[in-house]
């Protein structure tokens, strides 16, 4: 892991919706895609750092207008269609 990706890691903000061990979502218990799956609402930054990471742009997520890492996870999640 790169010392730029841990950088991100200690300063992206952690939610209690987000899947473990970024939150308390378990991932077994309350099962869902991640950004990483696709969502239409995951902007990823430009150059290496958009293969991980990424600003949520959905309103009615609570990671909305936060710098995310892929495998943190929301509810709202929505399946990018043009990716299929």
């Amino acid at each position: 892991m790169s010392e730029l990706h841990q950088h991100l890691l200690q300063m992206v903000q952690y939610l209690p919706s987000d899947f473990e061990p970024y939150g308390r979502r378990d991932r077994d218990d309350d099962w869902g895609p991640d950004c990483s799956c696709g969502c239409k609402y995951f902007l990823p930054l430009e150059g290496q750092l958009g293969m991980d990471w990424g600003v949520c742009a959905d309103p009615a997520s609570p990671r909305a207008g936060l710098l995310t890492f892929e495998h943190q996870g929301c509810k709202a999640f929505e399946a990018d269609e043009a990716e299929d």
